[in-house]
């Protein structure tokens, strides 16, 4: 099957860079937004205030794009929304993404030639009335993101507490100051999302409680004020320490005959944490050790987050919410709590509501666990690639390679193992996350903390070198992610596709020349 048009869903990071890497392979690309703009969790709908990027800028910018140099060194969402559309104008994506249009439903083509049929809900600007589509294609990249389907417990009263005048918000719906200002606030959950909103709300609110099940261990933006986050969290050096499914090399001895060593390493993080937060005196220190808590979780701690929290302007309470009441909530330890606005910063949970069930049961199972090889592709799913579902600590990267590694594979360039290899391969690394690393709450979409482990396995799949050799190797395992020195792959897979073409061109001008030897011969001989 000649594969030409593709359908790409969503226009947040991991749309754009899919969408830039497909139409510079040649295909005809059309990208569906469901937003008024691009962005993804950046769009300005979608972003609390005061958010800004848990990486530092540079490691978190696109191979061929560095961000600004007069942005700071974690930019502002604001920043963020203005990078992606600088990327879209520069490479020409703008006028292939079409906004305001829902996705409602993937169903296979039938007929002779295979494909997907896109039905799609699009907003007419003339009269914003709802106009129904149907489209047809080739081959389907799900860019929906991870972060896409808000979660928000189920709690009994919510209604009652809402018809009494109260607020009930995901953390993504909080985006005004006039929310919470002069307000009583809870906010529920201890990730990224509720520490920002409750160290941003201590200055605003009238009163600021978080509610939370277990505290968890946050990095600040510099160890002990000095060594910037990237150094030690986002370095080859940095996942050596956790133990990989195929240990091998210098890992292979860490965890094994190194393990005292190990253990030390990690000690001597903690030790560090509880002294720069002060985690001992302000009740926060976390109940597992650190080793078991790096994963797509893991986040920068605020600014004065736990500073306001040892000050007392921040109250706690470690437990979770049983209900709600007419003038605020209910504990499951059963205090209760006043309040007027209670924003949940619970994560999000993941779907793909769109695509036809038979498949949707193949890609999530019953526990909402992904099944997808190399985090991009289901054996028994055709032509349809998943671009994002490998989060990671740099997921603009991760998700640039996986769209790399998807053109290899619609261009049929990838020596894929069979399907039941495959099938194999995918839920032992699935069973693998869920028995030896139970500590990652993630439903098999995030490959941290193994990110660079990922991309690696990916590089090698596309038959291109991932590594630098000699002293340089040094450099390449303690210093951070360089999204910039990814280029070289790009150009080294092109260069290996071209000699391809070359080596196949030269063997049928070889191939040419020799008949025609044969036939000089074969005429000399009639001849005399």
């Amino acid at each position: 099957m000649t594969i030409q048009h593709i359908c790409i869903i969503g226009a947040g990071i991991s749309g754009l860079v899919a969408a830039k890497t497909f139409i510079e392979e040649g295909y005809e690309v059309t990208v569906f937004e469901k937003q008024q703009r691009l962005g993804g969790v950046w769009e300005v709908s979608r972003t609390y205030v005061g958010l800004t990027t848990q990486n530092p800028k540079d490691t978190y910018a696109f191979s061929d794009y560095p961000m600004p140099a007069s942005y700071p060194e974690w930019p502002t969402a604001e920043q963020m929304r203005n990078y992606l559309e600088s990327y879209a104008q520069n490479f020409g994506l703008i006028e292939k993404i079409r906004f305001q249009a829902e996705v409602t439903q993937v169903k296979r083509r039938t007929g002779v030639k295979p494909g997907w049929v896109v039905s799609v809900n699009c907003r007419n600007h003339s009269n914003d009335e709802i106009q129904k589509e149907e489209h047809e294609y080739d081959f389907v990249l799900v860019c929906n993101g991870l972060f896409n389907i808000p979660k928000i417990p189920l709690v009994p009263g919510k209604e009652e507490f809402i018809a009494s005048g109260g607020q009930v918000l995901h953390s993504t719906e909080f985006n005004d100051n006039c929310q919470i200002e002069g307000k009583r606030v809870i906010v529920v959950g201890f990730g990224r999302s509720a520490t920002d909103i409750t160290a941003y709300a201590v200055h605003l609110a009238k009163e600021c409680t978080l509610v939370f099940r277990e505290s968890l261990w946050k990095v600040p933006k510099f160890f002990l004020g000095l060594v910037n986050i990237k150094y030690i969290l986002l370095t080859r050096f940095s996942e050596a320490w956790l133990p990989y499914r195929q240990l091998q090399g210098v890992e292979k001895v860490l965890h094994t005959f190194g393990k005292p060593i190990v253990w030390a390493f990690w000690k001597i993080n903690e030790i560090l944490l509880r002294l720069q937060f002060r985690l001992d005196a302000s009740g926060m220190l976390p109940d597992r050790p650190m080793s078991q808590s790096v994963n797509c979780s893991s986040a920068i701690a605020p600014e004065n987050f736990y500073k306001y929290l040892y000050a007392g302007k921040i109250k706690t309470q470690k437990t979770t919410i049983a209900r709600f009441c007419n003038d605020g909530v209910e504990l499951a330890n059963g205090k209760r709590l006043q309040a007027d606005v209670v924003i949940f910063g619970t994560g999000f949970r993941q779907d793909v509501p769109f695509l036809e069930e038979k498949y949707r049961r193949l890609l999530i199972d019953d526990r909402g666990y992904l099944h997808l090889y190399r985090n991009l592709i289901h054996p028994d799913i055709p032509e349809i690639g998943f671009v994002g579902y490998n989060s990671s600590f740099f997921t603009q990267l991760t998700s640039e390679v996986g769209a790399w590694w998807l053109a290899e594979y619609v261009k049929g360039n990838l020596a894929l193992p069979s399907r039941s290899e495959t099938i194999e391969v995918m839920e032992t690394e699935l069973h693998w996350r869920q028995t030896q690393w139970p500590q990652d709450r993630g439903n098999g979409g995030c490959v941290s903390p193994f990110n660079f482990h990922h991309l690696e396995q990916l590089i090698e799949d596309m038959g291109v070198k991932s590594h630098q050799k000699g002293w340089q190797r040094i450099a390449e395992v303690m210093m951070p992610v360089n999204p910039s020195t990814y280029q070289k792959i790009r150009q080294e897979l092109r260069g290996k596709r071209l000699s391809s073409v070359n080596d196949s061109e030269n063997g049928d001008s070889l191939e040419t020349d020799v008949t025609q030897e044969l036939l000089n011969q074969q005429m000399s001989i009639g001849k005399s």
